[in-house]
């Protein structure tokens, strides 16, 4: 186990419904802590009107602030500290439920800020698309399931278009899609595979080409970026499983316990037993 996984359906005590698909507007938000990190099997969207507090994703705390829209993908570890009268949107969906070719959101990505700060304008627009679909959901008439389903895909498409100039995402550039290419491969063999030049083969460029065009667009390597998810994936484990220190150096493709250790304390500061003890 490498971390407790929650649905839909855990968070509101309710049947897992055929859609997979929620929208809630909190006023206030019905559970202002989450002491304890938790993942997801499905998307949430938490757009905050008004409060303050941390919200803690891959163990990384993000400050809330008025008018701010958090993205979370499926599997990412995250909890919240957040004040009593904090208000807003808690949109939740599963994969299942975005419509057949749906487009690459970039703001699910673990490398992408998790959080994007929204004008007046923006918070305006987002808020009347959600209101359309609290009444779709109510109403439930014929065909409701198709519009929710398109709907969501206008509020994705908004949410692309903002994260987009905010963060000067360039997704059809050449080295953009490179490193898109090198990210989804990441997630499917960071536990197997350490090297740059495996990415690098794969994907038909040499590593040095691929660290020098990970380092232009991000300011870090390729390499930095295989080291950061294989310890993502160390905290995430050490925390929330009770596999031992060997069974999950083996998990992430370390043949020898001492050198994870000493790789995990290199880049942390910590020993795995020191931060396993510290987040237990």
């Amino acid at each position: 186990m490498l971390l407790p996984t929650v649905g839909i359906e855990q968070i509101f005590n309710l049947p897992y419904t055929k859609e997979d698909f929620k929208v809630v507007h909190h006023q206030p938000i019905n559970m202002p802590s989450i002491p304890h990190a938790h993942k997801h099997d499905f998307y949430m969207i938490l757009l905050i009107e008004k409060g303050s507090g941390t919200h803690t994703i891959d163990f990384k705390a993000h400050e809330v602030k008025d008018q701010m829209v958090f993205f979370l993908a499926p599997g990412q570890a995250h909890q919240w500290e957040l004040s009593k009268d904090t208000t807003g949107y808690q949109l939740m969906f599963s994969l299942k439920f975005l419509l057949p070719g749906s487009q690459r959101f970039p703001y699910f990505n673990l490398s992408a800020s998790p959080f994007l700060p929204l004008t007046d304008e923006q918070y305006l627009a987002l808020t009347q698309e959600l209101e359309k679909m609290e009444k779709e959901v109510h109403h439930s008439q014929d065909l409701y399931i198709d519009v929710l389903q398109s709907r969501l895909q206008v509020v994705l498409l908004l949410i692309k278009r903002w994260y987009s100039d905010n963060f000067s995402v360039q997704e059809f550039a050449p080295d953009h899609r490179i490193i898109n290419s090198f990210l989804t491969l990441l997630e499917t063999h960071y536990a197997t595979h350490s090297e740059v030049s495996f990415y690098a083969n794969e994907m038909s460029v040499t590593a040095n080409y691929l660290n020098q065009v990970c380092r232009k667009k991000s300011g870090i390597t390729a390499g930095d970026y295989i080291r950061e998810r294989i310890l993502l994936e160390a905290k995430r484990m050490l925390t929330f499983s009770k596999l031992d220190i060997k069974e999950i150096a083996y998990t992430l493709g370390f043949n020898d316990t001492s050198y994870f250790s000493r790789f995990f304390r290199k880049y942390t500061n910590s020993s795995p037993q020191e931060f396993r003890k510290m987040n237990n």
